[in-house]
């Protein structure tokens, strides 16, 4: 074998090399390049999920507020001084509520579409925690309705000195520590918010 051919074959040996270590680099390259868009959208998703949930708990606070102020009724609106009739109260009082809950909707609408994105990352785990802040939602929407309704009917609905509390401490968020409701909303975001930092630790 001549000097050439063994230059040749020593040639081909390195470039053969040089692929190889080029591929291996790719791929670990690649491999780091998934790894990292797999964290962004972890990241995004769980930011997402997070802030749509914080923004939703603020609305149900300003919705839940016991102090409605007079500018909150509508203009003409005399109930305060015992003026008003059945209807009249429950007009009122229904005016008073679609106000309010036009924030939440929006808010309930953004949550609604980070959990799905967030189901679709982490399955049922995540789903179960934000439906349970969902059923929250909703006791304040079934509350509300029962509170208008029961204006309507001249408050024989809330003769039950029992129910009538129960309801009104859905619809009102009074700073005792012993709200039912406000602890569940708490405890909702808590289970939300330990399930989202390790994604969001790895920003």
């Amino acid at each position: 074998m001549s000097l050439v051919d063994v230059l040749s074959i020593v040639k081909d040996v390195a470039l053969s090399a040089a692929a190889c270590v080029t591929g291996y680099v790719a791929l670990v390259g690649l491999g780091a390049w998934r790894k990292e868009l797999e964290g962004r959208a972890n990241f995004d998703v769980a930011r997402q999920l997070a802030k749509s949930a914080y923004v939703l708990r603020d609305q149900m606070t300003y919705c839940r507020s016991p102090f409605t102020a007079a500018q909150e009724f509508p203009e003409g609106y005399r109930g305060g001084f015992g003026n008003a009739s059945d209807k009249e109260q429950g007009d009122a009082w229904n005016y008073v509520y679609t106000n309010r809950w036009r924030s939440v909707g929006k808010a309930v609408q953004d949550f609604d579409t980070a959990s799905l994105e967030a189901e679709a990352l982490w399955g049922h785990e995540i789903k179960a925690k934000c439906t349970e802040f969902r059923g929250c939602v909703k006791t304040l929407q079934v509350s509300i309705e029962m509170f208008v309704r029961d204006k309507y009917g001249g408050g024989q609905s809330f003769k039950n000195v029992d129910f009538s509390r129960k309801i009104e401490s859905e619809i009102w968020e009074i700073d005792d520590g012993k709200n039912e409701l406000t602890q569940r909303i708490n405890a909702a975001i808590d289970g939300i918010e330990a399930f989202l930092r390790p994604h969001l630790s790895r920003s």
